[in-house]
């Protein structure tokens, strides 16, 4: 090929997707409730855009500008929730325990604390993620979730810690739903998969590790559990105000993107099918949720991929001193699993993103890894050091298949009240396994935690079969709407507001 024509094929025009003329005219006939809030940005810039495309190398231009006012907010959001989770097995070594009088298994019931506090709260932060300007409303769980995390330096009882990791799990219940929607707003079904694992990272058992290293070297009468509080809802707390005044609520009210960006995000998202907001709640899409066999699928799998997250993130630390090293030594050594937990969820994520058509079975067959490790966990004696940390970095390969998994409901589910509601019964999936997690690795059974061991492995073996039978079920989908996909029936329903399941031209990711 000559030099222009490379510049020629660079420069070549993306012609746009049909605007949607009923979602249109809904808008201007004052029904603009009914419909999808990228409605109201083809009825206000369509007429001006008209007919003109746009080139690829514009459009790549867009979405790297898209990427950088998103990621790194989401980014360090999603770090500092884990971080503030996994703090206490770093607050663990340098003898919470014994401060606050923990006994018998009452750290476990600690380790589960934020995840009840989910469960209480997720239903009213979805109501309010549904009616309330996004970003206003996340933020401001951000900034309580960083207070609490400091009130948890001046704890000293165990109904005190309870309470405090309680509420802390309360108001971070609203970040993987609010992550999920705000991908799912701005990116197409193959580009979410490697957005959502460098957000939805893993790196907090890292910066976890590494602090409790450098706080090890704390010498003084003020407690060096209470530092690593302290020193995490601080920074937490700021963050907040970062996410407050930078990160845009949705493509229409984005203040830093120009009318013509704006038309190009929504227009190139209109093949997908899954819409981008609107603020009614439609009673018959909560129906439609909870009576489709998928979402029970996901849910089973959500739970199974959750509890050795719950086990792992409050007792590695334990588990690590429990073959005979000593805090700095265990605090370094707590550090690798949040590497393997990254780079396997980067991996297999940007793999996932290359198929659309098999991405159920890549997710089956990353669990293999993880079962692997617990095996090996379970099988080899204590004695053999080497082989039971190798055995325990490869379980923290299970972030991968969960990660991903993300990415395939987030391609799947259409509907905008449709998605809320999912995507706060996932999260309930994912703080019911991370309540579970804990209550496995039973006090009487350290160092070496049998227990914990064996329903890892059971969990996994659930995942594999749940997360077949939801690519399963999603081909048969598939195949009965061949003809409709065929003849681009979901085109002429672009920003409905309507379901997968009332879309027949709407085509799963399977």
């Amino acid at each position: 090929m000559s030099g222009s024509d490379e510049t020629k094929s660079a420069l070549e025009a993306v012609t746009p997707a049909p605007s949607a003329p009923v979602a249109v005219k809904a808008i201007k006939t004052g029904q603009a409730d009914d419909v999808d809030i990228a409605a109201q940005i083809l009825a206000d810039y369509a007429e001006t855009m008209g007919s003109e495309g746009w080139t690829k190398e514009e459009e790549k231009k867009l979405m790297r500008k898209v990427d950088w006012r998103l990621i790194p907010i989401l980014f360090v959001c999603a770090t500092l929730s884990g971080l503030d989770k996994t703090a206490i097995s770093a607050a663990a070594i340098y003898n919470i325990k014994g401060d606050l009088g923990l006994s018998g298994s009452q750290y476990s019931w600690v380790g589960s604390a934020p995840f009840f506090g989910g469960l209480v709260f997720m239903g009213p932060a979805a109501y309010c993620l549904q009616r309330m300007p996004v970003v206003t409303f996340f933020s401001l769980n951000v900034l309580c979730w960083g207070v609490l995390e400091m009130c948890m330096a001046a704890c000293t009882s165990f109904a005190g810690l309870f309470v405090c990791r309680f509420l802390l799990g309360g108001f971070e219940a609203l970040l993987i739903p609010a992550v999920t929607l705000v991908v799912s707003m701005w990116y197409r079904p193959e580009e979410q998969p490697k957005r959502n694992s460098i957000i939805l990272n893993v790196i907090a058992p890292i910066i976890n590790g590494f602090l409790a290293w450098v706080v090890g070297y704390h010498k003084g009468t003020f407690a060096t559990w209470k530092v690593i509080f302290l020193l995490c809802g601080a920074f937490t707390t700021v963050w907040a105000a970062v996410v407050y005044f930078f990160l845009p609520s949705n493509p229409y009210e984005a203040k830093s993107f120009s009318a013509r960006e704006k038309y190009i995000i929504i227009q190139r998202k209109a093949s997908d099918n899954t819409g981008v907001e609107t603020k009614k709640i439609k009673k018959e899409q909560i129906i439609e949720a909870f009576t489709d066999p998928k979402t029970w699928l996901i849910w089973v799998a959500i739970v199974a991929l959750q509890v050795p997250n719950g086990g792992l993130t409050t007792f590695n630390t334990l588990i690590i001193s429990g073959l005979g090293f000593k805090p700095l030594q265990t605090s370094l050594l707590a550090m690798p699993p949040g590497a393997m937990s990254t780079f396997s969820g980067l991996a297999l994520s940007y793999l996932a993103a290359t198929t659309r058509r098999y991405r159920t079975a890549l997710v089956a067959g990353s669990i293999l890894l993880p079962l692997l490790g617990a095996l090996l966990c379970y099988n080899l004696p204590r004695t053999n050091l080497a082989g039971q940390l190798v055995g325990l970095y490869i379980l923290y390969t299970y972030w991968a298949p969960y990660v991903t998994l993300v990415s395939v409901y987030q391609a799947n589910i259409a509907g905008h009240t449709k998605k809320i509601v999912l995507y706060a019964w996932f999260y309930v999936a994912w703080a019911t396994g991370n309540i579970i997690g804990p209550q496995t690795f039973r006090a009487n059974q350290a160092p070496a935690y049998t227990g914990g061991t064996v329903a890892m492995i059971i969990c996994y073996a659930i995942a594999i079969v749940a997360i077949l039978g939801y690519g399963a079920l999603c081909h048969a989908h598939n195949r009965r709407r061949a003809a409709a996909v065929e003849s681009n029936t979901a085109a002429d329903q672009d920003w409905l507001d309507i379901t997968d399941l009332k879309n027949e031209g709407f085509k799963y990711t399977t």
